[in-house]
């Protein structure tokens, strides 16, 4: 991952197992509306987030001081996404970072990676407009978004970019990942994101052109995995089929690689979740870096059995283990922040 030093403006940031605890500031969210929540014993509420003045000049007039966190949600995803699915505006996206500024305060305080039930819908929608951000974030390999990981919202040509730090973004993907189809839809959504750069890669690639987007996407999927893994034992099992069944429910047919490539390992990444991963299996979803390298190195004929494709498959899986011991340090962190200092 990318170890870039944030500017010297920045609050200090928490550094794993090495530094204190401080403060976090989430700036994504995300998922789909309609989500099975998954129980807590804990009932957060939204008066920390509610009350935060930033948010408050965000929002404007659809602020109210008596809003529920259902109300509270709604506003912020209608203030932070736009009629254009991952097209955004620099106030759209200064809604985010003050809205999640809050949410992540809230997490670190309570020492629990959790939101109340209504906000995970919203938020979990805002995450997902936000995909693009994402993905680079959880990849860490981009240094225009690490070295702004305290600073506003900027315009790329057309494109508005948001940046965050990787320990908020990863406690509030985990709060929302409460909700299995939420998980299933911000894990598709980042697949996505890879089938993309994987299409972009020219039939005469080698070294780290050929090889870069599929470890990106594999230092991605890594987090998720922990994240996965963080789920409480006693409903994992559930929340696994969850997960399963949303992927299934939202599953369409891939077209051929020639016709559109990156739907194409999009599309046949999810036909073969639903196919071969069982809920019941304690290695849930860990293969699919080496199962999205296998798709897209056998649309492109470059022989699935040469060294060059095993080889990656490795290193894929590799990039993908170290996200998740990295995201594994993040959650003991916020619940046990003397542990990090």
């Amino acid at each position: 991952m990318n170890n870039n030093t944030p500017p010297q403006t920045a609050r200090p940031r928490r550094k794993l197992l090495l530094a204190a605890a401080a403060t976090a500031l989430v700036l994504v969210g995300g998922g789909a509306v309609g989500y099975t929540l998954v129980a807590r014993e804990d009932k957060p509420d939204c008066e920390t987030v509610l009350s935060d003045a930033t948010l408050q000049r965000s929002l404007g007039d659809a602020y109210r001081e008596d809003m529920d966190c259902g109300a509270l949600g709604r506003a912020i995803k209608d203030a932070a996404t736009g009629s254009a699915p991952g097209r955004h505006t620099l106030p759209e996206a200064r809604t985010v970072q003050a809205t999640l500024a809050v949410v992540s305060e809230d997490i670190e305080q309570r020492h629990e990676p959790s939101i109340p039930a209504d906000l995970r819908a919203p938020l979990a929608a805002t995450l997902a407009d936000y995909a693009q951000d994402t993905y680079e974030i959880l990849s860490g390999v981009n240094g225009e978004y690490t070295h702004r990981e305290d600073s506003a919202p900027w315009q790329d040509g057309k494109t508005v970019r948001m940046s965050a730090h990787l320990d908020d973004l990863i406690n509030v993907m985990r709060a929302v990942s409460e909700d299995p189809a939420a998980y299933a839809d911000l894990r598709a959504a980042h697949v996505r994101g890879c089938a993309t750069h994987l299409a972009a890669v020219s039939t005469q690639a080698t070294g780290s052109v050929y090889s870069g987007p599929a470890r990106s996407c594999a230092a991605g999927l890594g987090h998720y995995d922990g994240i996965a893994d963080d789920m409480p034992e006693s409903g994992a099992e559930e929340w696994r089929s969850g997960v399963l069944q949303r992927l299934k429910t939202t599953a369409g047919s891939p077209p051929p690689y020639k016709v559109d490539r990156a739907r194409h390992i999009a599309g046949s990444w999810q036909q073969a979740v639903i196919e071969r991963v069982d809920s019941d299996q304690t290695q849930f979803l860990k293969g699919d870096s080496s199962r999205i390298v296998g798709i897209w190195t056998g649309a492109r004929g470059d022989g699935i059995d040469t060294k060059r494709v095993n080889d990656l498959e490795l290193t894929v899986a590799s990039d993908a283990n170290s996200s998740t011991v990295e995201t594994e340090g993040t959650l003991r962190c916020t619940r046990h922040p003397t542990e990090c200092g």
